[in-house]
């Protein structure tokens, strides 16, 4: 099973259910997340890569210039394109590793919920790519999850493997095992110190159950 197959099936599940927690401390954090998302990306033309239902789009769309969205996943792309967007918002089918837009087409780039599932042996590849179609000077924002024991299903490890993975439980009670992989701040640092230059702690912030990246491209 590829993830595109993952998330094929379970779509309509996923947007139901994935931001719908009560727990208050949860909400509170992705409230501040998408402040921050807002000001930082703030009438920019912006490229979102994983779009997924188009959770993170429509909060974009309160502040952005414009939004051209992406999924590689036809059935994620067909859900997000049934909300209300506040700016001009257009969706394409495209895969985060090789985007068919022309270098610099962007003012900035939006990648939430996407970089945990980048297998560790291919995070220069994606970050190359994502890079190549945004202008000198964008901004780019990536969400997603620090790791808390018990949610999201059992954290496994295969030997011999340097990437970790979630077995998940889906609402009709199959199961998958999905690539999944968690950073702490002082790695987010290490590993987007290669690309950015003056990548430091100021531009991670972790909380309880998610940490973000923001930073400009030179």
């Amino acid at each position: 099973m590829t993830l595109e197959d993952y998330y094929r099936r379970r779509a309509k599940e996923y947007d139901e259910q994935i931001y719908c927690r009560t727990d208050l401390l949860r909400q509170n954090e992705l409230e501040q997340i998408g402040n921050a998302m807002k000001e930082k990306l703030k009438g920019r033309r912006v490229l979102e890569l994983a779009c997924g239902p188009g959770y993170w789009t429509r909060i974009l769309s309160d502040v952005a210039l414009d939004i051209v969205a992406t999924d590689a996943v036809r059935e994620m792309v067909d859900i997000a394109k049934t909300k209300n967007f506040n700016c001009s918002t257009s969706f394409v089918l495209n895969d985060a590793y090789q985007t068919s837009f022309q270098n610099g087409s962007f003012e900035g780039g939006m990648a939430n919920f996407w970089f945990s599932h980048v297998p560790k042996s291919r995070i220069h590849t994606f970050l190359a790519g994502f890079h190549r179609v945004l202008q000198n000077k964008s901004r780019v924002f990536m969400v997603d999850n620090v790791y808390v024991p018990g949610i999201g299903g059992q954290l496994v490890a295969k030997k011999g493997d340097e990437n970790t993975y979630k077995l998940r439980t889906a609402g009709d009670g199959s199961k998958d095992l999905v690539l999944k992989n968690y950073y702490q701040a002082d790695e987010l640092v290490k590993i987007f110190s290669h690309y950015v230059e003056g990548f430091a702690e100021k531009n991670v912030f972790c909380g309880n159950y998610f940490w973000f990246v923001a930073y400009d491209v030179q």
